[in-house]
């Protein structure tokens, strides 16, 4: 079968949406992919498939069971108006989300295939241990439990640096990083504090798979069934502050035992919506 899919959103157009997956999923390396060949992400109004991200609803004239839905915000955020998840039912064949709740089919708890930073094309080098992100954001349970470990780091002396604009409010230290390029926090560390905005059976963001291509461990508090997409690539957190700082502590001083053998190809393969999308369908 021939897949020429085309990508709706509500917050980008369909061109942008086609360079994006394009560059993350480095189609030039995919044999398969193309304008003549089995799989291409198109812009024009001759697809087959398509591809529905948020709450987009566009006018579909395409059978239900060719179309994917997949939620970039965690359920909390995503603000489902009954008129979309009717339009759903009519529409779309398959909407993944971090959790469905009391949601009719077709929504479906599933990895979302969020963007992410590009793949690496060389191997880093591992010379730092730890590191995370935070920015000014209060407004979800994550936004605030990484602050609170950011303190708990900065009264310590333990090798963790701090990225993100969420830096501003703290000073004179160090591991305070601040603003930075999108590989930065990842590709120098061994492991990196992730923390998604809800905890969710399914909902995983760029925080996690960053982490991963850069081959850097994920310490991870959210999805509840993060084994089930990335088995034993990650140490999970406990939500308890105590807990979790007596946890980075041993891994900061002893990084060998709990460093994770991430095969990043594999990774890479799994987020892939030109590989994945025959069996997104399925």
């Amino acid at each position: 079968m021939n897949y020429r899919i085309r990508i709706f959103s509500n917050f980008c157009d369909s061109k942008q949406c086609k360079e994006v997956y394009e560059r993350l999923c480095q189609t030039h390396l995919i044999k398969n992919y193309g304008e003549y060949k089995q799989v291409y992400i198109t812009n024009d109004d001759n697809y087959t498939h398509a591809i529905i991200m948020n709450t987009d609803m566009p006018n579909l004239t395409i059978p239900k069971e060719n179309v994917i839905g997949f939620a970039f915000e965690p359920p909390q955020f995503l603000r489902l108006t009954g008129t979309f998840i009717e339009y759903a039912q009519k529409h779309i064949g398959k909407y993944f989300l971090g959790e469905k709740f009391n949601l009719p089919s077709p929504f479906t708890e599933h990895y979302s295939y969020m963007w992410h930073n590009p793949p690496l094309t060389i191997k880093p080098i591992k010379k730092n241990i730890m590191s995370i992100v935070i920015s000014t954001k209060m407004s979800a349970p994550g936004h605030i439990y990484r602050h609170e470990i950011v303190k708990r780091i900065l009264e310590s002396t333990l090798p963790i640096d701090i990225y993100g604009n969420g830096c501003s409010l703290y000073k004179n230290d160090i591991r305070i990083k601040g603003g930075f390029n999108e590989l930065e926090p990842y590709e120098s560390y061994d492991f990196h504090i992730c923390i998604e905005n809800f905890q969710t059976k399914e909902y995983m963001s760029e925080k996690i798979v960053n982490a991963l291509l850069c081959g850097s461990t994920p310490i991870y508090l959210g999805a509840l069934n993060v084994d089930n997409f990335f088995p034993d690539n990650v140490i999970k957190l406990r939500n308890k502050i105590d807990t979790d700082m007596k946890l980075i502590t041993r891994i900061c001083n002893n990084p060998g035992e709990y460093r994770k053998n991430i095969d990043v190809d594999l990774v890479k393969d799994k987020i892939n919506i030109i590989k994945q999308f025959p069996y997104m369908l399925s």
